[in-house]
Protein backbone atom coordinates (compact mmCIF):
# COMPACT_ATOMS: atom_id res chain seq x y z
CA UNK A 1 0.00 0.00 0.00
CA UNK A 2 1.50 3.09 -0.52
CA UNK A 3 1.85 6.19 2.17
CA UNK A 4 -1.13 8.31 2.53
CA UNK A 5 -1.35 11.52 4.15
CA UNK A 6 -4.06 13.25 6.16
CA UNK A 7 -4.94 15.87 8.38
CA UNK A 8 -4.34 14.43 12.26
CA UNK A 9 -8.17 15.81 13.03
CA UNK A 10 -9.62 13.78 10.23
CA UNK A 11 -11.22 10.19 11.66
CA UNK A 12 -13.40 9.11 8.62
CA UNK A 13 -12.38 6.77 5.77
CA UNK A 14 -13.58 4.46 3.03
CA UNK A 15 -11.14 1.52 0.94
CA UNK A 16 -11.44 2.40 -3.54
CA UNK A 17 -10.04 0.02 -5.00
CA UNK A 18 -7.47 -1.05 -2.27
CA UNK A 19 -6.63 2.67 -1.08
CA UNK A 20 -7.33 4.79 2.04
CA UNK A 21 -10.04 7.37 0.93
CA UNK A 22 -10.79 10.38 3.21
CA UNK A 23 -14.11 11.18 3.88
CA UNK A 24 -14.15 15.37 4.91
CA UNK A 25 -16.04 15.77 7.74
CA UNK A 26 -14.08 17.06 10.21
CA UNK A 27 -13.86 16.18 13.57
CA UNK A 28 -16.58 13.86 14.46
CA UNK A 29 -17.42 11.28 16.74
CA UNK A 30 -18.13 7.90 15.37
CA UNK A 31 -21.59 8.18 16.16
CA UNK A 32 -21.77 11.65 13.78
CA UNK A 33 -19.69 9.78 11.25
CA UNK A 34 -22.76 6.94 10.98
CA UNK A 35 -24.72 9.18 9.34
CA UNK A 36 -22.28 9.72 6.42
CA UNK A 37 -22.44 5.89 6.44
CA UNK A 38 -24.36 3.15 4.10
CA UNK A 39 -26.13 0.60 6.00
CA UNK A 40 -24.54 -2.48 6.95
CA UNK A 41 -22.26 -5.02 8.73
CA UNK A 42 -20.19 -3.48 11.62
CA UNK A 43 -18.31 -4.31 14.49
CA UNK A 44 -16.33 -1.79 16.99
CA UNK A 45 -13.40 -2.36 19.18
CA UNK A 46 -10.65 -0.93 21.41
CA UNK A 47 -7.29 -1.01 20.99
CA UNK A 48 -4.77 -1.51 23.74
CA UNK A 49 -0.91 -0.57 23.45
CA UNK A 50 -2.53 1.56 20.17
CA UNK A 51 -2.32 -1.43 18.10
CA UNK A 52 -3.63 -4.27 20.36
CA UNK A 53 -7.58 -5.72 19.64
CA UNK A 54 -9.13 -8.31 22.19
CA UNK A 55 -10.06 -11.15 19.59
CA UNK A 56 -9.40 -9.13 16.34
CA UNK A 57 -10.11 -12.27 14.17
CA UNK A 58 -13.76 -12.75 15.96
CA UNK A 59 -14.52 -9.69 14.88
CA UNK A 60 -13.93 -10.45 11.53
CA UNK A 61 -15.62 -13.08 12.06
CA UNK A 62 -18.74 -11.32 13.09
CA UNK A 63 -18.30 -9.28 9.87
CA UNK A 64 -18.68 -12.05 7.29
CA UNK A 65 -21.38 -13.87 9.50
CA UNK A 66 -23.49 -10.37 9.94
CA UNK A 67 -23.47 -9.86 5.90
CA UNK A 68 -23.90 -13.53 5.45
CA UNK A 69 -27.30 -13.69 7.21
CA UNK A 70 -28.01 -10.34 5.50
CA UNK A 71 -27.88 -12.04 2.33
CA UNK A 72 -24.45 -11.43 1.03
CA UNK A 73 -21.29 -14.04 0.79
CA UNK A 74 -18.49 -11.57 1.46
CA UNK A 75 -14.65 -12.95 2.31
CA UNK A 76 -12.65 -10.19 3.86
CA UNK A 77 -9.00 -10.14 3.07
CA UNK A 78 -7.72 -9.98 6.87
CA UNK A 79 -4.10 -8.82 5.90
CA UNK A 80 -5.24 -6.05 3.58
CA UNK A 81 -7.31 -5.07 6.56
CA UNK A 82 -4.87 -5.36 9.01
CA UNK A 83 -2.56 -3.40 7.09
CA UNK A 84 -5.33 -0.60 6.86
CA UNK A 85 -5.72 -0.64 10.26
CA UNK A 86 -1.97 -0.32 10.95
CA UNK A 87 -2.05 2.93 8.47
CA UNK A 88 -4.94 4.50 10.11
CA UNK A 89 -3.93 4.05 13.94
CA UNK A 90 -0.15 5.10 13.04
CA UNK A 91 -1.39 7.68 10.54
CA UNK A 92 -3.73 9.55 13.64
CA UNK A 93 -1.66 10.64 16.10
CA UNK A 94 -3.64 11.93 19.20
CA UNK A 95 -1.69 14.84 20.93
CA UNK A 96 -4.28 16.12 22.35
CA UNK A 97 -5.28 13.30 24.58
CA UNK A 98 -3.18 11.57 27.13
CA UNK A 99 -4.07 8.36 26.07
CA UNK A 100 -2.97 7.01 22.34
CA UNK A 101 -6.38 3.77 22.78
CA UNK A 102 -8.84 4.37 20.31
CA UNK A 103 -12.35 3.48 19.54
CA UNK A 104 -12.29 1.98 15.95
CA UNK A 105 -15.76 0.69 13.90
CA UNK A 106 -15.47 -0.87 10.64
CA UNK A 107 -18.45 -1.50 8.40
CA UNK A 108 -19.26 -3.18 5.25
CA UNK A 109 -21.38 -1.46 2.51
CA UNK A 110 -24.62 -4.17 2.46
CA UNK A 111 -26.80 -1.05 1.04
CA UNK A 112 -25.05 1.08 -2.03
CA UNK A 113 -21.61 -0.08 -3.34
CA UNK A 114 -21.84 -3.47 -1.28
CA UNK A 115 -18.66 -4.61 0.04
CA UNK A 116 -16.70 -1.70 0.32
CA UNK A 117 -15.23 -0.79 3.75
CA UNK A 118 -15.66 2.32 6.25
CA UNK A 119 -13.60 2.87 8.96
CA UNK A 120 -14.13 5.50 11.79
CA UNK A 121 -12.09 5.98 14.61
CA UNK A 122 -12.42 8.47 17.65
CA UNK A 123 -9.78 8.53 21.02
CA UNK A 124 -11.13 5.87 23.53
CA UNK A 125 -13.54 7.68 26.53
CA UNK A 126 -13.70 4.56 29.30
CA UNK A 127 -16.12 5.00 32.62
CA UNK A 128 -14.57 6.41 35.48
CA UNK A 129 -12.71 4.42 38.07
CA UNK A 130 -15.64 5.55 40.14
CA UNK A 131 -18.00 3.82 38.20
CA UNK A 132 -16.34 0.18 38.15
CA UNK A 133 -15.86 0.70 42.01
CA UNK A 134 -19.36 1.85 42.37
CA UNK A 135 -21.45 0.28 39.54
CA UNK A 136 -23.57 2.17 36.49
CA UNK A 137 -27.34 2.95 36.69
CA UNK A 138 -29.75 1.01 34.11
CA UNK A 139 -33.03 1.15 32.94
CA UNK A 140 -34.82 -1.05 31.03
CA UNK A 141 -37.13 -0.60 27.79
CA UNK A 142 -39.09 -3.32 25.74
CA UNK A 143 -37.42 -3.92 22.79
CA UNK A 144 -34.93 -6.33 20.44
CA UNK A 145 -32.83 -6.40 17.48
CA UNK A 146 -34.79 -7.63 15.00
CA UNK A 147 -32.05 -10.26 13.76
CA UNK A 148 -30.32 -10.97 16.73
CA UNK A 149 -27.62 -12.52 15.79
CA UNK A 150 -26.46 -10.49 12.88
CA UNK A 151 -24.69 -6.85 13.66
CA UNK A 152 -26.42 -4.50 11.61
CA UNK A 153 -25.94 -1.03 11.22
CA UNK A 154 -29.56 0.03 11.41
CA UNK A 155 -29.69 -1.00 14.72
CA UNK A 156 -27.67 1.86 15.71
CA UNK A 157 -30.41 4.68 14.91
CA UNK A 158 -33.03 2.89 16.33
CA UNK A 159 -30.94 2.64 19.63
CA UNK A 160 -30.25 6.43 19.45
CA UNK A 161 -33.99 7.14 19.45
CA UNK A 162 -34.06 4.40 22.43
CA UNK A 163 -31.82 6.33 24.19
CA UNK A 164 -33.06 9.89 23.35
CA UNK A 165 -36.72 8.95 24.35
CA UNK A 166 -35.37 7.86 28.01
CA UNK A 167 -33.38 11.41 28.02
CA UNK A 168 -29.76 10.10 28.10
CA UNK A 169 -29.98 9.88 31.90
CA UNK A 170 -28.73 6.43 32.46
CA UNK A 171 -25.57 4.87 31.80
CA UNK A 172 -26.60 1.97 30.17
CA UNK A 173 -30.49 0.71 28.57
CA UNK A 174 -31.11 -2.96 29.22
CA UNK A 175 -33.83 -4.36 26.17
CA UNK A 176 -36.11 -6.91 27.74
CA UNK A 177 -38.71 -8.84 25.46
CA UNK A 178 -42.82 -8.56 25.07
CA UNK A 179 -42.01 -12.93 27.53
CA UNK A 180 -39.91 -10.18 29.90
CA UNK A 181 -36.81 -11.69 28.99
CA UNK A 182 -33.86 -9.26 29.56
CA UNK A 183 -31.44 -9.95 26.88
CA UNK A 184 -28.69 -7.36 26.43
CA UNK A 185 -28.11 -3.66 26.57
CA UNK A 186 -27.97 -1.16 23.98
CA UNK A 187 -24.50 -1.71 23.15
CA UNK A 188 -23.50 -4.20 25.86
CA UNK A 189 -24.38 -7.92 26.91
CA UNK A 190 -25.92 -8.38 30.38
CA UNK A 191 -25.12 -11.30 32.92
CA UNK A 192 -26.84 -11.37 36.09
CA UNK A 193 -26.17 -13.55 39.03
CA UNK A 194 -27.87 -15.22 41.76
CA UNK A 195 -26.17 -17.13 44.33
CA UNK A 196 -22.90 -18.03 42.61
CA UNK A 197 -24.20 -18.72 39.13
CA UNK A 198 -24.19 -16.36 35.81
CA UNK A 199 -27.03 -15.82 34.22
CA UNK A 200 -27.49 -14.75 30.37
CA UNK A 201 -29.27 -14.64 27.63
CA UNK A 202 -28.16 -16.64 24.48
CA UNK A 203 -30.82 -16.33 22.00
CA UNK A 204 -32.06 -13.07 20.89
CA UNK A 205 -28.60 -11.28 21.64
CA UNK A 206 -25.51 -10.60 19.94
CA UNK A 207 -22.81 -12.96 20.06
CA UNK A 208 -20.28 -10.04 21.99
CA UNK A 209 -16.70 -10.93 21.43
CA UNK A 210 -16.18 -9.52 25.12
CA UNK A 211 -19.06 -11.82 25.97
CA UNK A 212 -16.72 -14.81 24.61
CA UNK A 213 -13.72 -14.19 26.24
CA UNK A 214 -16.24 -13.32 29.66
CA UNK A 215 -17.65 -17.02 29.04
CA UNK A 216 -13.97 -18.59 28.67
CA UNK A 217 -12.93 -17.36 32.01
CA UNK A 218 -15.44 -18.20 33.42
CA UNK A 219 -15.17 -21.68 32.47
CA UNK A 220 -11.63 -21.34 33.76
CA UNK A 221 -12.99 -19.86 37.21
CA UNK A 222 -15.34 -22.66 37.40
CA UNK A 223 -18.05 -20.51 37.78
CA UNK A 224 -21.99 -21.88 36.73
CA UNK A 225 -23.15 -19.81 34.02
CA UNK A 226 -26.70 -20.52 33.06
CA UNK A 227 -27.63 -19.59 29.24
CA UNK A 228 -31.24 -18.31 30.84
CA UNK A 229 -32.15 -14.76 30.85
CA UNK A 230 -33.06 -13.01 33.90
CA UNK A 231 -36.66 -12.22 33.73
CA UNK A 232 -37.77 -8.42 34.35
CA UNK A 233 -40.16 -9.16 37.00
CA UNK A 234 -37.47 -10.84 38.99
CA UNK A 235 -34.38 -7.99 39.06
CA UNK A 236 -34.89 -7.84 42.64
CA UNK A 237 -33.63 -11.77 43.27
CA UNK A 238 -30.22 -10.41 41.63
CA UNK A 239 -27.36 -10.54 44.28
CA UNK A 240 -25.29 -8.97 41.60
CA UNK A 241 -25.36 -7.66 37.80
CA UNK A 242 -22.63 -6.15 35.58
CA UNK A 243 -22.48 -5.47 31.25
CA UNK A 244 -19.76 -6.20 29.02
CA UNK A 245 -18.33 -4.26 25.85
CA UNK A 246 -15.22 -4.15 24.12
CA UNK A 247 -15.09 -0.35 25.53
CA UNK A 248 -16.08 -1.01 29.06
CA UNK A 249 -15.06 -5.03 29.52
CA UNK A 250 -16.63 -5.78 32.72
CA UNK A 251 -19.15 -3.03 34.17
CA UNK A 252 -20.42 -3.97 37.37
CA UNK A 253 -24.24 -2.84 37.93
CA UNK A 254 -25.15 -0.78 41.00
CA UNK A 255 -29.16 -0.63 40.28
CA UNK A 256 -31.84 -1.32 37.82
CA UNK A 257 -35.33 0.21 37.31
CA UNK A 258 -34.35 1.59 40.64
CA UNK A 259 -33.46 -1.81 41.91
CA UNK A 260 -30.67 -2.13 43.83
CA UNK A 261 -28.62 -5.36 43.79
CA UNK A 262 -28.33 -7.16 47.09
CA UNK A 263 -24.94 -7.31 47.31
CA UNK A 264 -22.12 -4.41 47.42
CA UNK A 265 -20.75 -3.57 44.13
CA UNK A 266 -19.09 -5.08 42.39
CA UNK A 267 -20.32 -8.32 44.03
CA UNK A 268 -17.45 -11.15 44.88
CA UNK A 269 -18.41 -12.90 41.21
CA UNK A 270 -18.12 -9.97 39.45
CA UNK A 271 -15.07 -8.73 41.31
CA UNK A 272 -13.81 -12.37 40.27
CA UNK A 273 -14.26 -12.09 36.90
CA UNK A 274 -12.79 -8.36 36.90
CA UNK A 275 -9.34 -9.69 38.49
CA UNK A 276 -9.44 -12.49 35.93
CA UNK A 277 -10.52 -10.82 33.25
CA UNK A 278 -7.62 -8.28 33.33
CA UNK A 279 -5.07 -10.95 34.22
CA UNK A 280 -5.98 -12.95 30.80
CA UNK A 281 -6.38 -10.15 28.49
CA UNK A 282 -3.02 -9.81 26.91
CA UNK A 283 -3.86 -13.85 26.24
CA UNK A 284 -7.20 -12.40 24.12
CA UNK A 285 -4.95 -9.85 22.36
CA UNK A 286 -4.01 -10.22 18.44
CA UNK A 287 -1.92 -7.09 17.09
CA UNK A 288 -3.05 -5.55 13.94
CA UNK A 289 0.53 -6.20 12.38
CA UNK A 290 2.64 -8.87 12.51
Amino acid sequence: MSEIFWQSDTNFWTIVNGQIDTIELGTKTIAETEKSTPTGAYTTFRTYDSFGVLNLGKHFDRLEETARLAGYDIKLDREDLKNILTTLIAGTPNSSDPTPERRIRITIDLERNIGRLYFAMEPLRVPSPEKYREGIVCQTAEAHRENPKAKLSSFLSRAEGIRKQEKDEFDEILMYSAEGDLLEGLSSNFFGIIGDTVYTAEEGVLSGTTRDFILRIAHELGIPVSFTPVKIDAIGTLDEAFISSTSRAILPVRSIDGVEMKRAVPGPVTKKLMEKFNAELSSGIEKVYD
